[in-house]
């Protein structure tokens, strides 16, 4: 999957000393208040996300995120590095919302139902966050590199997968095998699927039953006809 060194701007910026309590012309004391540097990225990476939404992943310059958002270009320097750094936030945002996406409740007794539910759900979130689904699978900005921190969530939201994988294994639903692997055919075949989807590519008319059937008919080349009935799970 997805997974650039964040790079950091190469110049520290010096903070202004916050401006104290001001008095007006009518004698008023005004006091002025700095926007808290967390509201500031979460609208920064609102904006980005706003941008990469309505107008693909080109629309992430420094300079369009920053007027989104109502601030200075420097404020996206000042808080994610660079460009490369709002980006690889982006991508783990968007990892981090695939891996609530596809986590389902185990189901001991037979775990394959939640594969299918699993990757159902793998298929509403690319069709819902399409862009978002671009930039962490498609590589369509050339030069970044994923940070440590998108990989490890784009790992997360893999090992929902495996998870349910492994204990498919362990209860005798599926084949032996090394759960890494098995999870990464399951998916291989679910991510082209959705890709040729949302780019329009193929001759299927009805999308949902055809994904669905893909789904099953790899589970039945991985199942196994001798559940354990009764394990420990």
């Amino acid at each position: 999957m997805i997974t650039a060194t964040m790079v950091t701007w190469p110049h520290a910026v010096p903070r202004c000393p916050p401006h104290p309590d001001r008095v007006d012309t009518a004698g008023t004391t005004v006091t002025r208040h700095r926007t808290p540097t967390l509201e500031v990225r979460d609208a920064l990476l609102r904006a980005a996300r706003a941008l990469l939404d309505e107008r693909g992943p080109d629309a992430l310059t420094v300079r369009d995120i920053a007027t989104r958002a109502g601030v200075g270009v420097m404020g996206v320097y000042n808080r994610f590095g660079s460009k490369d750094g709002i980006i690889n936030a982006l991508l783990q945002q968007g990892f981090d919302e695939l891996s609530t996406a596809v986590a389902v409740t185990p189901d001991s007794d037979d775990p394959r139902r939640s594969i299918v539910t699993g990757l159902g759900h793998y298929r509403a979130f690319a069709l819902a966050n399409a862009a978002m689904y671009r930039l962490m699978f498609d590589h369509p900005l050339p030069g970044i590199e994923p940070s440590n921190a998108a990989r490890t969530a784009a790992r997360n939201a893999f090992n929902r997968l495996v998870d349910a994988v492994r204990l498919g294994i362990a209860t005798g639903h599926l084949q032996p095998g090394e759960p890494d692997e098995i999870a990464q055919r399951l998916w291989a075949a679910c991510h082209g699927a959705v890709s040729l989807e949302l780019q329009h590519i193929g001759f299927v008319t009805d999308h949902a039953t055809h994904y669905t059937a893909l789904v099953n008919t790899i589970l039945r080349g991985l199942t196994t006809d001798r559940p354990q009935r009764n394990h420990g799970t």
